[in-house]
């Protein structure tokens, strides 16, 4: 699907789509690729555009990687919620600070069973249970889990 949106070339480009309400222009900002120049223009030095960056379905993993630090829940949560992240990420996320973040890393079907098995005693009972439930219906025993 990336493939019908032109590469988004500075991130002043980024911006204006994003801020548009053309629903096509807008679009845009969520699919299309851009350099990785571009990615880390953006991300270091517009704070106030990270979530969106996170939203974008092209971004790449080292640039998830970075957005996984940001002190914004918001942006660790968007990065957590992608279809395509990374299991190292999502294991990195366990300790996160916010219920929300840890729960879609229980529930992330990329999540690694250390990961999951690391929130069986969340503080969050919500995120605790359905750590517990997903590893109850783990498709097969894992090779660290104990005998």
């Amino acid at each position: 699907m990336t493939d019908r949106f032109p590469e988004i070339t500075s991130v002043e480009e980024f911006i204006r789509l994003r801020e548009s309400e053309d629903p096509a222009e807008y679009n845009r900002s969520a699919w299309a690729a851009m350099p990785l120049s571009v990615w880390w223009d953006l991300v270091r030095n517009r704070p106030d555009m990270r979530v969106w960056a996170a939203h974008n379905r092209t971004a790449p993993s080292e640039i998830l990687a970075e957005l996984i630090k940001d002190p914004d829940w918001r942006v660790r949560d968007r990065v957590a919620s992608k279809r395509n992240c990374p299991p190292e990420l999502l294991e990195r996320l366990v300790d996160d600070p916010h219920d929300a973040v840890r729960r879609l890393v229980a529930n992330h079907p990329h999540s690694p069973w250390p990961a999951v098995a690391g929130l069986v005693d969340d503080p969050w009972p919500v995120t605790a249970q359905e750590a517990r439930a997903r590893l109850a219906n783990w498709p097969s025993k894992q090779p660290s889990e104990p005998s």
